[in-house]
C-alpha cells in the first residue's frame, strides 16, 4: 500500500468508528423545555440546578455560577467557573450548563433539573436541535447525560436565577481583573 492509500484508510475507518461511537451512545431524552412562572426551587420536586453565564465581547471572557438546591430537605451548594476565548454569551451559557453537569456528576448526583434563562440553549437542549455555534458542548452535555438516571432541562426567568447570574458575574469580574493584572 502506499502511504496516501494507508492515510486515506485510516481516515476513513476512523469516520466509521466515530459514527459507531455515537451510534451505540442511548440518545437523550430529555423533556421538552417549560417555562417556570413561579420559583423554579418550589416547583421542582428533588434536586434543582440554577445555572447561568456573564459573558464579556470585549475580552470574550464567561464566567459561570451554578446553585444546587434541594427542595425536601433545604439544601443547598453553588460553584463557579470562568474561561477565556469564549465566542459568545450562547456558547458561555452552554459551557456554564456542562459544568454544572460535570460537578453534578462528579458529586454523584443521580437526578437532576438544570434550569437556565437561556430559552435558546434549553430549546436546543430539549429538542436535540442543531446549533451549529454551540453544537459540540451540546454533544458533550448529551454523552454526559448518561450519568444520570433522570435530568431534564427548563426554561427559567431571569427573576428566578439572580442567585446564579450574581455567581456568574462575580466569576467573570474575577478573571477579568487576573487578565489586567498580568
Amino acid at each position: 500500500m502506499k502511504e496516501q492509500e494507508v492515510v486515506t484508510l485510516a481516515l476513513r475507518e476512523a469516520r466509521n468508528w466515530q459514527a459507531a461511537q455515537f451510534l451505540k451512545r442511548p440518545p437523550a431524552k430529555p423533556p421538552q423545555a417549560k417555562t417556570a412562572h413561579q420559583d423554579p426551587g418550589r416547583s421542582l420536586a428533588g434536586l434543582v440546578c440554577l445555572v447561568d453565564a456573564s459573558w464579556q465581547a470585549s475580552t470574550r471572557c464567561a464566567g459561570m455560577g451554578w446553585i444546587y438546591k434541594d427542595s425536601t430537605s433545604g439544601w443547598s451548594s453553588s460553584n463557579t467557573s470562568n474561561r477565556s476565548h469564549v465566542a459568545s454569551a450562547l456558547m458561555s451559557e452552554a459551557l456554564a450548563v456542562k459544568a454544572a453537569i460535570i460537578d453534578a456528576a462528579s458529586r454523584n448526583f443521580k437526578i437532576l433539573s438544570v434550569c437556565s434563562d437561556s430559552k435558546i440553549l434549553m430549546d436546543c437542549i430539549n429538542t436535540q436541535g442543531r446549533c451549529l455555534e454551540v453544537q459540540g458542548v451540546l454533544n458533550d452535555i448529551s454523552a454526559l447525560c448518561a450519568h444520570f438516571e433522570s435530568i431534564s432541562f427548563h426554561f427559567i426567568s431571569r427573576s428566578f436565577n439572580t442567585e446564579a447570574d450574581s455567581l456568574a458575574k462575580i466569576s467573570l469580574q474575577d478573571l477579568v481583573s487576573r487578565i489586567h493584572a498580568n
